[in-house]
């Protein structure tokens, strides 16, 4: 979100630089000089409130900053249509008078956004945390009376109406914030509110009593239902270090025990964080360990800080004032928070706990548990608690990246789910990362969930273009995220945007065995085969003389190479090349892959078959590994649903397998229309049709009809005896037909009688 802002600001600081050349011009006017040394260093600071805050602000939408962004944007468009004047034609005085005129009207609205801004992302992250468990307790619904017993529901009423003010105030009118902020008044307003739920907080400390476990009288049950996030005592029990939790009041301890856990108590904040009287942020705050809690303090004297612990001492007395507590432990190993992770079950876990353990999610048993983002502000924290933690909280991060990748290099089909998982835990934490999601596109085009693969590819080409900034199309698309996109789209007979990539592929590295490979299997497709054989030629010439380029994410997919190539070659009818490169894809792999070995056994029987020495050992081997490819992905979905059977996706988001029609995977739609093929030249019609119908039930409804698909059902409908069924399919295929490819179906229709 911020990305803009800072661009903007960023584009007028560069200008900025380039004034100091004017006083070269007007060397002997001092005023000018000082004019343009405190208009710098105000871009400057602009520039560092941005960048720091950038975590914070680019959570979702922020009128206020898009503002800041217009602002800016308007600055370097004035100051570049200006240039000349300011240079040449205005005097010194008058110079001075414009920048500084500019320079006031900038930063001061730029205080007055920033804090609208700041306070509007405060409340969408509070928002945000109010959906998934927590209440923000006892808002006024005006800035002169306190509620104490607010529902949800008039919280964010009160908040809304708060933020409509606010921004009427500075006048933006109707709460849009879109008509610019003119003067100081929403810094003022935003301060106001504030000191508001301060002195709220303060009230309420005074009236109420919060009492510690070792006041409880005898005999009195623990405390039973958690409310993450709440302030809880410091406790010896393990149960209270695992979960953030309250003691319920002799009163409320009986509904408390029938109601929803997650709606607040009468007399009890339950928030992320309690909101003591504070100014300082979390990543300012000095952090002092007490017991089980963490005490984030607002100052830095440590004397300040009352750590007594005897028994008659409430909570309040052990506390230092203006404290933010917080459990320091991993609700499920009890462990020391490293790298504090949100999920959507409202608790903060320790990240590894999330990556390394199978969990449920305790808020909703029928809803996976997944990480729903970093605790930024809460990690810093910690960080300045122990400073020692940053380091094994980087070293830990990069030991797991290298890990990933080093399982990429070598893994086969039955660890493609596993891959897929470790490549989403690290990109939670490397969202811009172009190589990792190439690799984990490719991870999820080898499984056939192609809808991922290309939302994952189309992210990396994005990303490839983009400049530090975020600016867009700043740069050219990365050649492996393209030639990755390229193979999906072919395999989603998207061919027209497949032809694209290509040749964007093609342009910059005229010798990729896969680009050539892809050009060439689409060119057999529309009928093109001289085309196709000179693209299959340009790859053994680029192979042979050494020029074959080398993806920069190593060698780990060049079996797709081969692949890619051997499908080239079945649709320029040479099986016996095909046989060569689907044997050599499949060597590259350990176990091979089990499409692969499915294609090489289909090109043998083909290439037998098309000589007419067709033997029955060839047929029935054909038959056999198309079996066994088949039952391996089944397999491999049975473990998957087995491992995670509560949940549809793991910790990560990454999607667990599941079974389809007859008990298989989606990934099993192409080896069932190959071994379709090879039933049929074997005359199991009945099976080969039934082998064609699962597999159209299990294709991926990104993937297209395509031509030779429809009319090779057809003609099998046809054989069985189906007129009308394969009437339909010879028409589906000459509606998606390539013009090289319509006289074949309407001969082959003629020749049923269809």
């Amino acid at each position: 979100m911020s990305f803009g802002a800072l661009s903007a600001v960023g584009a007028c600081v560069q200008i900025v630089k380039t004034l100091y050349e004017y006083y070269a011009v007007h060397s002997r006017n001092k005023a000018l000089l000082d004019i343009l040394e405190g208009f710098s260093q105000n871009l400057e600071i602009s520039l560092e409130r941005l960048q720091a805050r950038e975590e914070m602000l680019k959570l979702g939408r922020n009128d206020a900053l898009e503002s800041i962004e217009r602002d800016f944007s308007n600055a370097k468009a004035w100051l570049l249509t200006n240039d000349k004047n300011l240079r040449s034609i205005w005097t010194a005085l008058q110079a001075s008078d414009k920048l500084a005129d500019l320079d006031a009207r900038l930063t001061k609205a730029f205080a007055s956004k920033m804090a609208v801004a700041i306070f509007a992302a405060l409340q969408d992250t509070r928002a945000g945390v109010v959906k998934l468990q927590t209440t923000i307790e006892g808002l006024p619904t005006n800035l002169e009376t306190v509620c104490r017993t607010s529902t949800r529901e008039a919280i964010h009423e009160a908040i809304t109406e708060l933020k409509k003010e606010a921004y009427e105030a500075v006048g933006g009118g109707g709460g849009d914030g879109k008509k610019g902020f003119k003067s100081g008044e929403a810094e003022k307003i935003i301060s106001a509110l504030v000191d508001q739920l301060a002195a709220q907080e303060r009230i309420k400390e005074e009236e109420e009593e919060l009492v510690s476990p070792v006041d409880f009288p005898p005999g009195r049950p623990s405390p039973g239902l958690p409310v993450p996030y709440a302030p809880a005592g410091a406790s010896s029990s393990s149960a209270s270090r695992r979960t953030s939790s309250y003691a319920p009041s002799s009163t409320t301890a009986t509904a408390a025990a029938t109601d929803d856990p997650f709606e607040p108590a009468p007399s009890r904040a339950s928030s992320l964080f309690s909101r003591r009287q504070s100014t300082a942020t979390l990543a300012t705050s000095v952090v002092h360990s007490d017991g089980e809690n963490f005490a984030l303090t607002t100052s830095g004297d440590d004397a300040s800080v009352r750590t007594g612990k005897s028994k008659g001492k409430s909570k309040k007395d052990r506390l230092p004032p203006g404290a933010i507590v917080f459990h320091p432990r991993d609700p499920f190993t009890d462990a020391e928070l490293l790298d504090p992770v949100l999920a959507n079950d409202g608790l903060i876990h320790d990240r590894w706990s999330l990556v390394t353990g199978s969990h449920k999610n305790l808020r909703d048993p029928g809803e996976p548990l997944l990480i729903v983002g970093d605790v930024v502000q809460l990690r810093e924290a910690l960080f300045k608690s122990s400073p020692d933690r940053r380091t094994e909280w980087s070293e830990r991060r990069q030991a797991y990246r290298h890990e990933t990748l080093d399982l990429y290099k070598d893994a086969n089909y039955t660890q493609l789910p596993d891959l897929i998982n470790r490549l989403s835990h690290v990109l939670l934490f490397e969202p811009t990362s172009v190589s990792l999601r190439v690799r984990r596109g490719l991870c999820y085009h080898r499984l056939r969930l192609l809808d991922a693969a290309l939302q994952d590819l189309d992210a990396a080409v994005d990303l490839s273009r983009r400049g530090v900034d975020g600016e867009r199309d700043t740069h050219e698309p990365d050649v492996d995220a393209l030639r990755a996109r390229a193979l999906v789209l072919e395999e989603m007979h998207e061919n027209a945007a497949a032809v694209r990539d290509i040749d964007l592929v093609l342009a910059s590295t005229p010798h990729d065995v896969l680009a050539l490979s892809l050009r060439a299997a689409l060119r057999g497709v529309a009928g093109d085969v001289k085309g196709a054989q000179a693209d299959l030629a340009a790859t053994n010439a680029a192979v042979r003389n050494g020029k074959a380029y080398r993806s920069r994410l190593g060698d780990a997919d060049c079996d797709l190479e081969y692949l890619a190539r051997g499908w080239a070659y079945c649709h320029v009818g040479d099986f016996a090349s095909a046989v060569a490169d689907f044997g050599f894809s499949a060597s590259l792999k350990d176990p091979s892959e089990p499409y692969t070995l499915a294609c090489r056994a289909l090109a043998q029987l083909k290439n037998e078959e098309t000589a007419g020495a067709l033997s029955p050992e060839t047929l029935t081997s054909c038959l056999v590994e198309l079996d066994e490819a088949i039952d391996q992905l089944r397999k491999v979905a049975v473990k998957e649903e087995k491992h995670h059977e509560s949940s549809g996706r793991r910790t990560s988001g990454a999607p667990v397998l599941r079974s389809g029609e007859d008990g298989l995977p989606v990934a099993a739609f192409p080896l069932l229309l190959l071994r379709a093929s090879a039933r049929t030249t074997q005359g199991d019609l009945g099976l080969a049709l039934h082998d064609f119908e699962t597999a159209l039930r299990l294709r991926p409804p990104c993937v297209k009809d395509a031509a030779s698909v429809r009319a090779a059902l057809a003609e099998l409908r046809a054989a069985c005896g189906d007129l009308d069924g394969a009437q339909r399919d010879f028409d589906r295929a000459l509606a998606v037909c390539e013009p090289g490819q319509r006289f074949a179906i309407v001969q082959a229709r003629e020749e049923h009688s269809v």
